[in-house]
């Protein structure tokens, strides 16, 4: 009965030290999963913040672009209802040698544009200004979503 009883005890002992093996084991495994987690919802945070900040860039830049429009649609429309004028400093030799009462003085000497040609450079000069917005949300853009590339 002492040989069943030592051997019921070692065989415990040996089962005990495998359990206790298998909980380090399991606790370890544990440990790293649980790491590995608050990595994960760390990383989940930064991505939310990164897109929460990029949804507000996108507002910002569309309401300027909007208005930019706008301040450009009423330029147009104001150079082609004649409300606004366009023109060029301009030289015109032969009204500059002549004599007369009705001398400009020190006064620039203006050209007016056509109002055609006038909401073709209000068109060209918009385009610039567009390019110029794209450029700068562009680089928002980057400087929020990867902050290392600064």
């Amino acid at each position: 009965m002492t040989k069943y009883l030592l051997a019921a005890i070692a065989a415990l002992s040996i089962v005990s030290i495998l359990a206790f093996w298998r909980l380090d084991h399991v606790r370890a495994s544990l440990n790293t999963q649980t790491k590995r987690v608050s990595e994960l919802t760390a990383s989940l945070e930064s991505r939310k913040e990164t897109q929460r900040l990029l949804t507000q860039l996108d507002t910002e830049h569309t309401q300027e672009r909007e208005r930019a429009n706008q301040t450009n649609a009423d330029l147009r429309a104001a150079v082609a209802a004649g409300q606004r004028r366009l023109s060029i400093k301009a030289t015109c030799p032969a009204v500059r040698a002549s004599t007369g009462t009705a001398s400009l003085g020190n006064a620039e000497a203006r050209a007016d544009i056509d109002p055609a040609a006038g909401e073709r450079i209000i068109r060209i000069a918009n385009d610039g200004d567009d390019a110029i917005r794209a450029l700068t949300a562009l680089q928002d853009y980057i400087n929020t979503a990867c902050p290392a590339a600064k």
